[in-house]
């Protein structure tokens, strides 16, 4: 597809760029729109013609996918408007509600279609097939496979869920289209009318599918787990820095493809003198922005490496979350000393798929620290994370 590119989208490697995004969202759309008004067109006459609700139905699923063609043109006008005073972290996530507004209409017409063909069983009429029919079928199927392949090279090169899911339902077609050949050369050479029996297999497939695809369409909208790899990266870079003793609690939101903003806790020494720690911070922070393009904001947490009573309840307190297993973690430990109790204060990280829950970790926690002799107050947070 590398020719179909160079031809229709300018610039066509630079897709870190958002103007050279929303070409290639527009070439994707205008070519869905074009091919698709063609197929209905064309399935509509030979369907008419012939009396075949299959095909009719065929044309109009292409009619649907035109009008989803011009969402997804709409989704990527609005996606690439700047940010302004009501939207100050951009418009980026238009293109996922394009997904979605495309995967609904697909539902949709997936129903109409069952609706018709029912109705064409209980009351059948009799089919007309002729060498004009297997010619639009035949391509139609072509065409359809090469509208999925440009499609799904489009999404791949500027990851878009809007481009996926139209790849899926060209996909879609491609099955609906054959099912609809089957069909006729069974009616054609048989005399047997499966028409309205065939429409209604096609029709499920595409409900089913649909569902599919609205759920994974519904999913960024939602907020779901940020990309492992750029996780890994920020972390790296974090870390990379002399004076960080640790990292956590980094939180990556998405506004879209390639429109990320983070918060993350840095770990310092306490002793360290806080101008040269916030030029550590604000190098690290233009570091990140650099290197992935993450709008980062990071909280310092110092850490007094002085205290020993404090370094060697960490290391018992670390003891007893490791001994849990399940993927457990601690951080931010501290302690607060008065004249009767010493406060121990830490946070959690617990995976969502732990059975354990705050009350197991304050009793475990308890059961090791009352061998002292001291009275120890717990002051626990739990944080979930995705393992």
């Amino acid at each position: 597809m590398r020719w179909f590119k160079r031809l229709f989208v300018k610039d066509y490697e630079s897709t870190e760029k958002a103007e050279v995004r929303f070409r290639y969202g527009i070439t994707a759309g205008i070519f869905g729109i074009v091919t698709n008004a063609v197929l209905c067109a064309l399935k509509l006459l030979v369907g008419f013609l012939g009396g075949s609700i299959t095909i009719i139905a065929d044309a109009v699923n292409n009619l649907s996918d035109a009008g989803s063609s011009a969402v997804t043109v709409a989704g990527f006008k609005l996606a690439s408007r700047p940010a302004d005073k009501e939207h100050p972290y951009g418009h980026a996530r238009y293109e996922y509600i394009t997904a979605l507004v495309v995967a609904v209409v697909v539902l949709i017409i997936g129903v109409l279609l069952c609706t018709s063909s029912v109705e064409k069983i209980i009351t059948p009429e009799q089919v007309t097939v002729n060498a004009y029919t297997y010619v639009v079928l035949g391509a139609a199927i072509v065409l359809k496979i090469v509208q999925m392949l440009v499609y799904l090279d489009f999404a791949k090169s500027i990851s878009s869920g809007a481009l996926k899911a139209s790849a899926m339902d060209s996909r879609n077609d491609v099955i609906a289209t054959t099912a609809v050949l089957i069909a006729t050369i069974i009616i054609h050479t048989t005399g047997y009318n499966i028409d309205g029996y065939m429409g209604v297999a096609v029709s499920v497939f595409i409900i089913i599918s649909s569902i599919k695809f609205v759920a994974e369409a519904a999913n960024p909208l939602l907020g779901t787990k940020p990309p492992e790899e750029l996780v890994a990266k920020i972390k790296e870079i974090i870390l990379s820095h002399e004076g960080v003793m640790g990292v956590h609690d980094l939180m990556v939101h998405s506004y879209g493809e390639g429109k990320y903003f983070a918060v993350v806790h840095v770990e310092v020494p306490a002793k360290e003198d806080i101008m040269i720690t916030h030029d550590l911070i604000d190098n690290i922070e233009h570091d990140v922005v650099r290197e992935t393009g993450v709008n980062l904001t990071i909280h310092m947490d110092p850490v007094d490496t002085e205290d020993e009573e404090l370094g060697e309840l960490k290391i018992r307190a670390k003891k007893v979350i490791a001994e849990m297993g399940e993927g457990l973690s601690l951080h931010d430990f501290r302690i607060v000393r008065g004249t009767t109790h010493t406060n121990i204060l830490f946070d959690v990280a617990v995976p969502f798929e732990s059975k354990y829950t705050l009350k197991d970790v304050t009793g475990r926690m308890k059961e090791e620290f009352d061998k002292d002799g001291k009275v120890y107050y717990f002051v626990i947070e739990m944080d979930r994370y995705r393992a």
